[in-house]
């Protein structure tokens, strides 16, 4: 056996088992490296203006930890304590008294006839309704913790993939058989798109986030947290502003102020959806392509960008609006730069 191929073999081998050892933190590991190419031009700024790697390094995790995580911790630790104060009571006196008014309703208006409300109502039952909503809250409780813990892990490896980031690329550069000038194409376009949708996601989500808070706050809700909670929701294409004013407005609507109804529909539908989604969004998503993509580097189709996210959204789940341009980006790429190889073997 020549030597290349019994490395070759002990390097398949090797790396069967250093898949078994490091699989479950390949998801986070992945996440943040495609996060440290999308925060690229932010880490080169902290490596001109501070000295070493460390420093440079740590304030690009407290920014990413800051302005991406901070919410999402907002949100999971409000939601359990909004959990813990749930009256189990009021509820199954809500239940009860519910079906006492739609069987009153029924007979009243003579529905359904030859059949009893009861019958239609039996399903109805506040005990189960109960059993759900602890369900509900235990596996969403479960889902918090590891929603927590990959945060932890991807701040941790995000830290280490800037600190690290340019050996790894020099050494990828060294072992991969293209020139360095082509794997430098690659490594600049993918980090130039990722710069663009990491930026484009933050800077419509917050705006959104902000409206949509103002008129949350005027009316008495929280602010803070359903802005956060729209600016997550506007990833959802098309109906992910309808998720979050709609239930305020009917909120507001049998809390009796009919006004205050339509005046949130009227003002998430024009205000949101219309004015700063169909025309601002386009508009910062152009200059932030401007900024962080060079004019010699390819330049995706903010449709193809869109696309991108919303299949990553729905195969990958939260994560996947970062997966998802990553490969798509990666992909035209290597399209690109198959000519010019096939061209020089040929």
């Amino acid at each position: 056996m020549k030597p290349i191929h019994f490395i070759l073999l002990l390097i398949l081998v090797i790396g069967y088992y250093l898949y078994r050892v490091f699989s479950p933190y390949l998801g986070p590991i992945t996440i943040a490296v495609l996060l440290s190419l999308a925060t690229f031009k932010m880490h080169s700024y902290f490596l001109r203006k501070f000295p070493g790697r460390i420093l440079p390094a740590t304030l690009s995790t407290v920014v990413l930890a800051v302005i991406f995580f901070a919410p999402i911790i907002y949100l999971i630790t409000n939601a359990a304590t909004f959990v813990t104060h749930i009256d189990f009571g009021l509820i199954q006196k809500s239940v009860h008294e519910t079906k006492a008014w739609i069987e009153d309703f029924i007979q009243t208006h003579h529905l359904l006839s030859g059949t009893t409300p009861k019958e239609y109502l039996a399903k109805l039952d506040a005990g189960d309704i109960v059993n759900f909503i602890i369900q509900t809250a235990t596996y969403l409780g479960k889902k918090s913790a590891n929603f927590l813990k990959d945060i932890v892990l991807i701040l941790i490896f995000y830290f280490f993939a800037n600190l690290y980031g340019r050996d790894m690329l020099l050494y990828f550069q060294r072992i991969i058989p293209l020139k360095p000038e082509d794997s430098k194409t690659i490594f600049e376009n993918l980090a130039g798109v990722m710069g663009v949708v990491f930026n484009s996601i933050i800077v419509t989500a917050l705006f959104e986030g902000i409206l949509f808070g103002i008129i949350a706050q005027i009316y008495g809700y929280d602010g803070l947290m359903f802005g956060i909670l729209y600016g997550f929701a506007s990833l959802i294409p098309v109906v992910g502003g309808v998720i979050m004013w709609l239930p305020l407005a009917i909120d507001r609507y049998f809390a009796g102020d009919t006004t205050g109804a339509i005046v949130i529909a009227l003002y998430s539908i024009i205000v949101i959806s219309i004015v700063a989604d169909t025309f601002i969004k386009p508009v910062i998503i152009r200059y932030i392509d401007s900024v962080m993509v060079e004019s010699v580097h390819i330049k995706i189709n903010e449709l193809l960008i869109f696309f991108s996210i919303v299949a990553g959204l729905s195969s990958y789940g939260f994560w996947g609006m970062i997966i998802g341009p990553a490969v798509v980006t990666l992909m035209i790429s290597l399209l690109n730069l198959y000519p010019k190889l096939a061209k020089t073997n040929s």
